[in-house]
């Protein structure tokens, strides 16, 4: 924490004026806002430094604490990127470039009489931000092109989202400095060494579409939650979630009324009585539906792309609805009229036309029969609404405020399914006054909506994935003929899917987690299409939505990858034996000796097996030492690159059972065979178990039993597997996210062991060789965790998940 505050010298001394100045004036007190913030009408005064003083301060500890993450996170990167002194010089000269050119277009704007503008310039405003946005739109320049083009999507379309949608002259003037910072990075600090630029791939393409559909949503979302929607498209945000009454305006809007209430009148009582949690999330469902489209755009599927399509032409339709009415209207409009109406038609049809031109980049289809299920479930969940309604509706209609016969139920039914802010042209006769009635009224639609939002999510999260019992055997079938790495023999275990390269010359084992390709290791077949394996691998990933994530790697392929611009980290270190000369002499090999002759003094014999062909006596016995062993971790069993007794059943599988005189089994550990050419040049370790009542060292016997016996068949190695989340200290540069390992590793161990397993394995003098997790994107670092986690532990309950927590920290206590 220390270094990282020594590294960012320039962002830690401007939130350190920022807090100081802000404690020494009481955290932004109005009358002091009023006295340093910019508006028109101070500058108009010769108030000239207010183009200045805003940055030292915010209104209230809440902004100060917004502002602090903006400027920590928006600096910080960008002093990493262009230093302290860059970084401070851009950040004022964006943020007074910011202010003078929002002023500026505000009092041009009240000039030619727009009350909106002139609004605009009342209103002092003191924030920091527009420097902070100005500074990292400028360091963008000094990215590579795939980060800095995801870097200035996401900040201008923040910028804009919220110029447009809350609208306030501080919104304009972040808006003017990071467009300042953009045009200075070039002039200023030049292009830097960085890679050149390159077409968005369709992965890419894919994200960058979501993100403006997304951010179409999330603006109307964003306004009303600020309770600021004074921008361009306030009158958009009205439509997508709807305007909110309060009561002091029903009863401006029914002033004077006393009988026979109008139309307006009781549409707004009306609209008042139904306020409530139900509405409120109904008034969202057709941003939630579009945010939710965004994330199957993300992935590429193509219901999601009709999805987006058919709302935003709907929302267009609307746009037209509001033109024609402004047009239609004897009052003339005003600019802010015209500019609210042109631009809330404008925005539609711009991502509409954005859909229609990246079309050929949504073509991800789901598993076959997911849509069904899906419309099925829709259905039932419609039926099952209708009938509450009108059958529920019409047992209590004494709890109505006029009881309504059961067509009127019916007749009112379609208003249950539509957001508030389109119910403008419905006559709302039907008006629940008590509890039950309340209940079906405002809840129907917020039980139907949230189906139908949750399945298309669960529609998008589905795989596509073709797995044949016949792939597994080609598979094993060229590892057979080819070999590959300590791991390749896991492709063999069930939960894997597989796919060939074009030529059926060599495989990649992987399973779909959360849209990631998690593979099992390594490329399996012939040298020169392993080769091209990867590449066409992550290819193949990209056309189906799917991140690829190579897992459990060598250095070799971890190299070429990193030069495909692929990023990676190591989960793992293998231990390696050497056979051919080995042997159990010297200090350093004292514990294994003594393993070997407490077995000899206790006539433990080491006898290596398949176990489909071992006797049922042992068999039995294996299985209930793996059961106990889980019974006295009672936490869940792990799984993917931890084999467990179910892969025993393997004829290709060794296995080493350590027996007394009497037949009593004390422990067990399991062989995959290593292969190459064709020939069988070590062993990996897999499984292993012991009695708790067996004598100490029967681990170290047997691995010491194998390799003695390994040696002498002639083989090259035997490795001890990979120990995952523990590695060598190599005294190198340790990245963020590999220091995150480490932590995760190290309050895992109480637990799992892996650290100690590692140390445990340094007994027998091996090799060390890291394995590493390479992938394409770090955004996804979030999805790629996720889906290791779930491939280690597929069938964690939640029970389970609650005893590991506690398990974890029970032990972590005791350490300490």
């Amino acid at each position: 924490m220390i270094t990282q505050l020594r590294r960012n010298p320039a962002t830690v001394a401007m939130v350190l004026a920022f807090w100081i100045t802000g404690a020494a004036t009481g955290f932004g007190p109005a009358d002091l806002v009023d006295r340093v913030g910019v508006s028109g009408d101070l500058i108009a005064r010769g108030g000239w430094w207010s183009l200045v003083t805003p940055m030292f301060f915010a209104e209230g500890v809440p902004r100060y604490i917004g502002a602090t993450i903006i400027l920590a996170l928006l600096c910080g990167l960008a002093e990493r990127r262009i230093g302290a002194g860059y970084t401070l010089l851009v950040f004022l000269i964006t943020q007074v470039l910011g202010t003078i050119l929002a002023v500026g277009v505000a009092t041009l704007g009240a000039a030619a009489g727009d009350w909106w503008s002139a609004d605009l310039m009342t209103n002092p405003v003191v924030s920091p931000c527009g420097g902070a946005f100005g500074a990292a739109l400028a360091a963008s320049v000094r990215l590579p092109a795939l980060w800095r083009r995801r870097l200035r999507l996401t900040l201008v379309l923040t910028m804009v989202m919220l110029a447009l949608y809350a609208g306030s002259l501080g919104d304009f003037m972040r808006l003017f400095a990071g467009l300042a910072g953009l045009a200075l990075g070039p002039l200023m600090l030049g292009r830097g060494k960085r890679q050149p630029d390159t077409a968005p791939s369709r992965v890419e393409s894919r994200l960058l579409v979501a993100m403006i559909v997304a951010v179409s949503a999330i603006g109307p979302l964003v306004a009303t939650a600020t309770q600021t929607p004074d921008g361009p498209l306030s009158a958009f945000q009205v439509m997508l979630v709807g305007d909110h009454l309060d009561p002091s305006d029903v009863d401006e809007l029914c002033a004077g009324v006393t009988t026979n209430l109008t139309m307006t009148c009781q549409q707004a009582r009306v609209a008042l009585r139904l306020a409530g949690l139900g509405p409120a999330f109904m008034s969202i469902i057709p941003a939630l539906l579009m945010l939710v489209m965004a994330e199957g755009l993300r992935r590429g599927r193509r219901f999601a792309w009709w999805g987006a399509a058919g709302l935003n032409a709907t929302l267009a339709l609307l746009g037209m609805d509001l033109l024609v009415y402004f047009l239609t209207d004897p009052a003339p409009m005003s600019s802010q009229d015209w500019t609210r109406t042109t631009v809330s038609l404008l925005q539609p049809l711009l991502v509409l036309v954005l859909l229609l031109a990246t079309k050929k980049r949504f073509d991800v289809q789901a598993p076959a029969g997911v849509y069904r299920k899906l419309a099925v479930t829709t259905g039932a969940t419609f039926f099952f609404c209708v009938v509450a309604y009108s059958i529920g509706g019409y047992l209590a209609r004494g709890q109505f405020e006029h009881p309504p016969s059961f067509e009127q139920l019916l007749g009112d039914l379609p208003t249950r399914f539509i957001p508030p802010a389109y119910l403008d042209g419905f006559d709302l006769t039907v008006v629940p006054s008590g509890m039950l009635a309340m209940a079906l009224h405002q809840w129907v639609g917020v039980v139907f909506w949230t189906v139908v939002i949750a399945g298309c999510v669960l529609t998008f999260l589905r795989a596509r994935v073709e797995s044949r019992i016949a792939d597994r055997v080609r598979a094993r079938s060229l590892l057979a003929e080819y070999g590959g790495t300590s791991m390749s023999h896991m492709i063999t275990w069930r939960g894997n899917n597989y796919w060939f390269t074009p030529d059926g010359r060599a495989v990649i084992a992987y399973r779909v987690i959360s849209s990631v390709a998690l593979t099992t290791g390594e490329p399996v077949g012939a040298p020169d299409a392993r080769a091209r394996a990867a590449g066409e691998f992550a290819k193949f990933c990209a056309e189906n939505g799917w991140t690829p994530c190579f897992y459990g790697v060598s250095d070799e392929l971890r190299a070429e990858l990193t030069d495909a611009t692929w990023s990676s980290v190591q989960v793992a270190e293998e231990t390696v034996i050497p056979l051919p000369d080995l042997q159990f002499r010297g200090k350093k090999w004292q514990d294994v000796r003594t393993a070997l002759n407490k077995a000899e003094a206790r006539q433990v014999t080491a006898e290596a097996v398949r176990f489909p062909d071992a006797p049922q006596w042992m068999t039995d016995q294996i299985r209930a030492l793996s059961r106990a062993w889980l019974a006295d971790k009672g936490l869940p069993e792990m799984g993917f690159t931890l084999g467990r007794i179910e892969e025993l059943a393997d004829n290709d599988v060794r296995c080493m059972v350590a027996v007394d005189a009497d037949n009593r089994v004390h422990g067990v550990t399991s062989w995959l065979p290593v292969r190459r050419d064709g020939q069988v040049v070590g062993w990996t370790l897999d499984f292993m178990r012991r009695d708790h009542d067996g004598f100490t060292g029967v681990m170290e016997f047997l691995i010491a039993s194998m390799a003695t016996e390994a040696r002498d068949e002639g083989m090259e190695f035997l490795s001890l597997s990979g120990a995952p989340l523990a590695r060598l200290d190599r005294a190198e540069r340790t990245p963020p996210l590999q220091r995150v390992l480490d932590m995760v590793g190290k309050t895992l161990e109480p637990v799992y062991g892996f650290r100690s397993l590692l140390a445990f394995k340094a007994k027998f003098q091996p090799q060390y060789r890291p394995l590493f997790m390479s992938y394409p994107d770090a955004a996804a670092l979030p999805s790629i965790g996720n889906a290791i986690t779930r491939a280690y532990l597929p069938k964690i309950t939640l029970e389970e998940g609650a005893r590991l927590v506690r398990t974890l920290v029970r032990r972590s206590r005791d350490r300490r």
